[in-house]
């Protein structure tokens, strides 16, 4: 995490550290290679202050699978496409434009352009 155009975010369990509630997304801020622990900034901060944890304690909360998708949690890393050495299109100006064909049409089944678990949880979603 040296590379302070990057964010690592992970997904876990709460319940799994002792915390309320279950399956959570929250960014890691520092890494302390002396206790190997990583310092956590909650999202929810007026549930949950910033907190150390250990990388072991973390990766064990990462494994339980959730109820939805019968799937184990995880990290991943957020990078501009700018940063990215994979990504080779152009360098978006403007968040919030997106192409056509991500609009859906009305009356689409689909209402999101995402993953069938992201379509389920779409605040777009006038299905449910």
């Amino acid at each position: 995490m040296q590379d302070l155009k990057s964010l690592l975010v992970v997904s876990y369990s709460r319940s799994a550290i002792g915390q309320t509630g279950d399956g959570h997304f929250s960014p890691v801020a520092a890494y302390d290679a002396m206790t190997d622990s990583v310092l956590v900034l909650d999202v929810a901060r007026f549930k949950y202050p910033p907190y150390w944890i250990s990388v072991s304690e973390l990766y064990q909360a990462m494994i339980p699978c959730d109820e939805f998708t019968q799937q184990s949690r995880g990290w991943f890393v957020l990078e501009p496409p700018a940063h990215s050495d994979i990504y080779q299109g152009s360098v978006i100006r403007n968040e919030s434009k997106r192409p056509a064909e991500q609009i859906p049409a009305v009356g689409d089944e689909n209402p999101c352009p995402a993953h069938p678990v992201k379509v389920e949880f779409c605040p777009n979603n006038q299905s449910q």
